[in-house]
């Protein structure tokens, strides 16, 4: 690729191309350029997105924001030579050979603090910064199990575990509407059994499901059985097609096409 002196506008490169030369997810560089106008990449004659050498290097400049603990929505705004100025203002990360811990720390600093705004901030970052699978997985999940051990020897108080859980929740939800189901897609059906009130694993489950294209109804915690089998989730249009994505923990309910997650 052309050095930053004689940077390329010829769109040439496929997405699969940009994210490894970013190091960005496609979920991600999707985001910014939808959200954010990060980049505006040219079509293709068959409407297939092109990027070229300047569009890479302002994705490579974002993410070093980003890195240096900046919001995408302000970094978006501002030129190259801004953004040079911006990422060599920035200090290292001294977590950088981990960056899921670094924000799972800071996320937890700042509910013991009860500084909202930071840990809404720091979640809103890893949310423009890393792929949904790799948020819940190696962010949200690890979260999540700190959030309850330290309630549970009472370092942490009911407001702290409400702070936490809320923003989480907040962050899960906007999250879940970047994935509209594919146009065939089966049906998921999400709930907790009567008497069951705890819905994380749900909105995971959610989450997960939705970046694979499945259409997910989420019926939420303590949903009596019968609700939940209940054959009208047919009219959301299944198809008979069989879906190759399968999450743990999901069983064919009568209707073949219908997956009921029974948390």
């Amino acid at each position: 690729m052309p050095g930053k002196d004689a940077v390329s506008v010829t769109p040439k490169y496929l997405i699969g191309r940009v994210t490894k030369l970013t190091g960005l997810s496609v979920d991600v560089v999707r985001v910014w350029e939808r959200r954010y106008g990060a980049v505006r990449p040219a079509r293709s004659g068959g409407g297939t997105r092109l990027y070229s050498d300047a569009d890479i290097l302002r994705l490579r400049r974002l993410r070093q924001a980003v890195d240096g603990g900046h919001s995408i929505s302000q970094a978006s705004r501002l030129s190259e030579s801004e953004l040079d100025e911006l990422i060599a203002d920035s200090q290292p990360s001294s977590e950088a050979a981990d960056p899921y811990r670094a924000v799972r720390e800071r996320f937890i600093e700042a509910v013991r603090t009860m500084d909202v705004v930071a840990a809404d901030q720091e979640l809103a970052r890893a949310a423009t910064l890393f792929p949904a699978r790799e948020l819940v997985k190696k962010i949200v999940a690890p979260i999540l199990d700190e959030v309850g051990e330290r309630w549970a020897h009472k370092e942490f108080g009911i407001a702290h575990e409400h702070l936490a859980s809320g923003l989480l929740r907040n962050m899960l939800g906007s999250l879940f509407r970047l994935y509209p189901p594919l146009g065939n897609a089966e049906t998921m059906v999400l709930a907790t059994p009567a008497g069951e009130r705890h819905e994380f694993g749900l909105l995971l489950a959610a989450l997960l499901g939705a970046t694979c294209g499945w259409r997910v109804v989420y019926l939420g915690t303590d949903v009596p059985a019968a609700e939940i089998a209940r054959p009208r989730w047919s009219t959301l249009g299944p198809s008979s097609r069989p879906t190759r994505a399968r999450l743990p923990g999901m069983r064919p309910s009568s209707a073949s096409a219908i997956w009921d997650w029974v948390g």
